[in-house]
């Protein structure tokens, strides 16, 4: 290349033996070219820069929106869950308000001022699942007494044995059978037809079930709590030691065995096997 002060001459030859050849290119030419590729280059690297920022912006706006996404389920769940926690410790209040007269168990504090006063809004959803867990304590408590007592009052003597009237009652009496003197009658005598079914008046387990003495055939009940109920005079026995029987199911038949001058039921009721009138246990049920 050869430089004058207006040209630059680029001298090349196609081949070994041609004849060689010149280019004169202005200078100003050249500046241009440089000035245009330069600018170029600049261009794109900008170019690629901005490109590089946007795919920066994109992700961080996806991010974001994933972001938002996610809290907007966690919203959503938080919201479903507070409603279900609301539902729930409705429903418990009103099993607790049902038990509460026959547990005796005082509502706990927290549970009362759930839902009582404050500014809108202030009751969380953690004051609920507290809430929720103190009443469900409670009701546990509640149900444990409420099924004890239950037990006791399935297992409590309640009724009568059979349909029929009372021919002698609890306490002393004259002699039935004859002869002057009197008696300590230790139980109801209830007449009424041979072969009627006599009912266990409350839950429990046989202890006895045969003949014994002047009962005759006899069933005898053991409920639990001290006490225990006999059923004498049967003309058949439909349990055996060992059973355990609910109130109404059917032990035996009414009949005359052992001491007895007619068919009926002689039913007695004790505690800690003292013999106490069982008129004080037949309020509700069959006369």
């Amino acid at each position: 290349m050869i430089e004058d002060k207006r040209f630059y001459t680029f001298v090349f030859a196609p081949t070994a033996k041609s004849q060689l050849r010149k280019l004169n290119v202005p200078h100003n030419v050249i500046y241009a070219i440089l000035g245009f590729a330069i600018v170029g280059l600049l261009t794109v690297s900008y170019g690629a820069y901005r490109l590089a920022q946007h795919a920066v912006l994109v992700a961080r706006l996806n991010l974001i929106q994933d972001e938002n996404r996610q809290l907007k389920e966690r919203n959503q769940e938080a919201e479903s869950k507070y409603d279900l926690l609301q539902t729930r410790l409705a429903a418990l209040d009103t099993t607790q308000r049902k038990l509460a007269v026959n547990s005796g168990v005082s509502r706990p504090d927290e549970v009362s001022r759930i839902g009582q006063g404050g500014p809108e809004g202030e009751t969380t959803v953690s004051d609920i699942e507290r809430a929720t867990a103190a009443l469900e304590t409670e009701l546990r408590q509640m149900k444990d007494v409420f099924d004890k007592n239950q037990i006791r009052l399935s297992s409590t003597p309640n009724g009568w044995p059979v349909r029929g009237y009372i021919t002698d009652g609890f306490g002393m009496r004259g002699n039935p059978f004859g002869g002057g003197g009197s008696e300590v009658h230790a139980g109801l005598d209830i007449a009424t037809n041979h072969g009627t079914a006599i009912e266990s008046t409350a839950d429990g387990i046989v202890i006895f079930a045969g003949p014994h003495g002047g009962y005759g055939n006899v069933v005898v009940v053991d409920h639990g709590y001290g006490l225990t109920t006999r059923y004498a005079h049967m003309s058949g026995i439909d349990v055996k030691v060992g059973d355990h029987v609910t109130r109404g199911k059917k032990i035996g038949a009414v009949g005359s065995t052992g001491r007895s001058t007619a068919p009926h039921c002689h039913y007695e009721v004790r505690l800690h096997d003292r013999p106490v009138n069982p008129l004080n246990y037949v309020s509700v049920g069959r006369s």
